[in-house]
């Protein structure tokens, strides 16, 4: 028997299946690739500052640690533009409306342009005085300079980069996959190359970075402008819309608040550990930090598995299908976030080691983990559920659980304490920060669940009444 004809469009929407398969199946399916990239790219990062740390020494890492508040500052806003685009065009997908999601993907690719280019020319501009005032001391701040030259003129490159989740969107979660592989294998290449052989030492690590973020914009940028795509950009959508980037902006609030929290924490944290802990603290601050990153992958991933499937079936008022996605990711979320937790406390000298065997190093990062990271396992939990009201399109609900964390909790008591108990004040306002702000997420994911069973019951009777009228409703037309 032939297969029906299908038309062009009908073949390369994906889409439709987020309201159809098994939740686990779909977030497994679009988690798994993401979790697997994301893994190895942030693995690669953590090597990356191994080769820095036995290239250049503790002050090498050091250096990274200061410039990665400057660098989260510009992908603050870019993740503004990116992350609320993802979150925009998946609810207008769930409700039929495709060529609102092209405008708005154009609309979010023009802003970001216009951003890091200005941002680029700025920075350079006033390099040395932003750098001291984000905690370099003179020591570091040759090896910073170095490193942040290089990055900011590459970061009009990047920002195509950042709209890799829109292949999620799309449907097609290897590509997604494939794309963040192929900028790890370019910068594994180049990297080590530029450091090693060239013998560019910490300017090197940047460049490495900068030709894999070449290739990444590339590649996404080609699979953006194909016709054949259910979001095909044509000239016609690179245009700045205020009415579409507004909503876009509303969407990505919480991820432009995350970003830019943690860059303020970055620099709190930085003065205060150089202040009480002297430049060897801040070397393991760098260190404990990129090995947090690398534990939140996982967790990141699953964030960007659930963000299509959430996203679609709240625009199709699939509330039952929400509910069920939201269980499933808060569960994987905590599973992962415990595993690391456990790594953590099994092997730490171990994993310190890795980057560097100075034993004063080696003993201040391992103390720093134990307890700046003593209740990690609640971390997948609280990112998860901040992450879902985002997708849901409730940016406040979002933001809020993002800054309970970083500047509602965390920051103040890093400021208070260190005053208070110098270094180990700095060490236990983690803890305190990480339990309090999973309790009020707890608060609000119970309240959601709730709204989710009402609106789930109305949606079902209303369904009900329309069956025995004879008239379907419009939403599901």
């Amino acid at each position: 028997m032939n297969k029906p004809i299908q038309t062009q469009e009908q073949e390369t929407d994906r889409t439709a299946r987020f309201g159809e398969e098994g939740i686990m199946k779909l977030l497994i399916q679009y988690s798994l690739p993401s979790i697997v990239a994301m893994l190895v790219q942030s693995t690669y990062n953590t090597i990356n500052m191994s080769f820095v740390g036995r290239s250049v020494g503790p002050l090498g890492i050091a250096a990274i640690a200061v410039c990665m508040p400057i660098m989260m500052i510009q992908y603050s806003v870019i993740s503004l533009i990116s992350s609320g685009c993802s979150a925009a065009v998946a609810i207008k997908l769930g409700q039929g409306d495709k060529e609102s999601g092209r405008a708005m993907l154009g609309s979010s690719v023009a802003f970001n342009q216009i951003f890091a280019a200005a941002g680029a020319i700025l920075g350079l501009m006033f390099i040395e005085p932003i750098l001291r005032a984000f905690g370099a001391s003179e020591t570091i701040l040759p090896l910073a300079k170095d490193y942040m030259t290089i990055t900011l003129a590459g970061s009009f490159i990047g920002t195509f980069g950042s709209l890799n989740p829109m292949l999620r969107i799309e449907g097609y979660p290897r590509r997604a996959m494939m794309t963040m592989l192929f900028s790890t294998l370019v910068n594994l290449i180049c990297s080590p190359t530029f450091i090693f052989v060239f013998g560019w030492g910490i300017r090197g690590a940047a460049l490495g970075t900068v030709c894999a973020q070449l290739g990444t914009s590339g590649w996404i940028f080609l699979f953006l402008i194909n016709k054949d795509r259910v979001i095909g950009l044509k000239k016609k959508h690179f245009r700045l819309k205020l009415n579409h980037l507004s909503y876009v902006i509303q969407l990505g609030l919480p991820n432009f608040l995350m970003s830019l929290s943690q860059s303020l924490l970055s620099v709190t944290l930085n003065r205060n550990l150089v202040a009480y802990g002297g430049d060897i603290a801040m070397s393991a601050w760098g260190i404990t930090n990129n090995i947090d990153t690398l534990i939140s992958q996982p967790v990141f991933g699953f964030n960007q598995g659930a963000q299509p499937i959430i996203g679609y079936n709240i625009g199709a008022k699939n509330y039952a299908r929400v509910k069920l996605a939201l269980y499933c990711s808060l569960g994987t979320a905590m599973f992962f976030s415990t595993i690391g937790w456990l790594l953590t406390r099994v092997f730490p000298a171990q994993i310190f080691a890795f980057f560097n065997n100075d034993p004063e190093l080696i003993a201040m990062g391992v103390r720093m983990m134990k307890i700046f990271r003593a209740f990690l396992f609640v971390v997948g939990f609280q990112q998860m559920g901040s992450a879902y009201f985002q997708f849901s399109g409730k940016p406040k609900i979002s933001i809020i659980l993002t800054l309970s964390r970083q500047v509602l909790i965390l920051l103040p008591c890093i400021v208070v304490m260190s005053r208070l108990f110098g270094f180990d004040g700095i060490l236990y306002s983690g803890p305190i920060a990480d339990f309090s702000s999973m309790v009020l997420t707890a608060f609000f994911v119970v309240k959601e669940i709730k709204r989710l069973d009402k609106l789930h019951a109305e949606h079902e009777e209303e369904l009900r009444l329309a069956a025995e009228s004879g008239v379907l409703p419009a939403a599901t037309v």
